[in-house]
């Protein structure tokens, strides 16, 4: 269901409402210094409504719309469409799109219905941050994109603790069902390294390129808003790197456990032989000193007992068992 929310302000002034229509965030964006406004599951009309008000390029509210796009920036004449990707996490982790218009007296963000970092962002503003309500809709739009990155980062401890657990488990059961759950976390790590590896090229390009709606100053909290970026990047690969540690150690540690077995196995068989052998020969039809006499028997017991005491003796002295 389409939800609409505007942020207003100015450096002494703030106003926020909910369910409003388009134009309300219209007539708002002509009073204050700086609007935010905030579409949730925007269907046709909506977006019709914020290209025939605010000016959206048709283009970019179809990409708005697609909710797969890698994240990326397109600069139009007076605004600039920016797609960031968000980690979600229900039953598995994933990724969703952010989709902000930024312009001078502005920013629209569109999104679906999972994006808790922007409360944060709303949470500053009501406690009237005096940074965010003294600047421009540049800076609102960066701390939206710089909450978004921050808010990686419990997921990836979130992922760390996961990989603790299993390195846990793999070490006390090595044949048990680690090596399945390996693969669907290296397979997590992939898709979101993937699916955020473009966005350290956008921090990029909004902190190197002139663009005339984000101002000098706003430029250098995007470049640190990348450095975030990558040391997110960098959490992931090493991440990756640790899932290919413990997959090689799984491995190695099954062929040991394997190995143990048929170790064992194999100093039992040869313990055993001189009985096996004994009472194979002793159990021929053929006629033998002691043959149906008591002697036979002690014979026989006892040439399977000195040999097996023997093996077993010399292999405790290896050290095989």
């Amino acid at each position: 269901m389409v939800r609409v929310e505007v942020l207003a302000y100015t450096p002494t002034d703030f106003l926020e409402e909910k369910d409003v229509t388009i134009g309300r965030c219209r007539d708002l964006a002509e009073k204050y210094a700086v609007t935010w406004v905030d579409v949730v599951d925007p269907n046709e009309r909506t977006l019709e409504e914020l290209g025939t008000l605010f000016g959206c390029h048709p283009l970019a509210l179809e990409d708005a719309q697609n909710r797969k796009l890698s994240p990326k920036v397109d600069e139009y004449e007076d605004m600039v469409f920016v797609v960031a990707r968000a980690i979600v996490w229900a039953e598995e982790i994933d990724t969703d799109q952010l989709s902000l218009f930024v312009a001078k007296k502005f920013v629209i963000t569109i999104h679906g219905p999972a994006f808790p970092s922007l409360e944060d962002v709303r949470i500053r503003l009501r406690k009237r941050n005096p940074k965010m309500l003294k600047s421009g809709a540049d800076f609102l739009a960066y701390t939206i994109l710089d909450t978004l990155v921050d808010s990686y980062f419990p997921h990836l401890d979130r992922f760390q603790s996961l990989l603790d657990q299993l390195e846990e488990d793999i070490i006390e059961r090595p044949s048990g069902e680690g090596i399945s759950r390996l693969h669907q976390l290296r397979s997590d790590v992939v898709r979101l390294r993937n699916s955020l590896r473009p966005q350290r090229d956008m921090f990029s390009l909004l902190g190197r390129l002139e663009i005339p709606i984000f101002r000098s100053e706003t430029r250098i909290y995007l470049r640190d808003a990348q450095d975030h970026m990558i040391n997110a990047l960098d959490t992931l690969d090493a991440n990756r790197e640790i899932i290919a540690s413990l997959m090689e150690t799984q491995a190695t540690l099954v062929s040991n456990q394997m190995s143990e077995v048929i170790k064992v196995l194999t100093v039992i068989f040869t313990i055993t032989l001189p009985i096996a052998v004994v009472s194979s020969l002793f159990g021929m039809n053929v006629s033998f000193y002691g043959f149906n006499e008591p002697v036979g028997l002690y014979i026989a017991v006892t040439l399977m007992a000195l040999p097996t005491f023997a093996l077993t003796l010399w292999m405790r002295r290896k050290g095989w068992f």
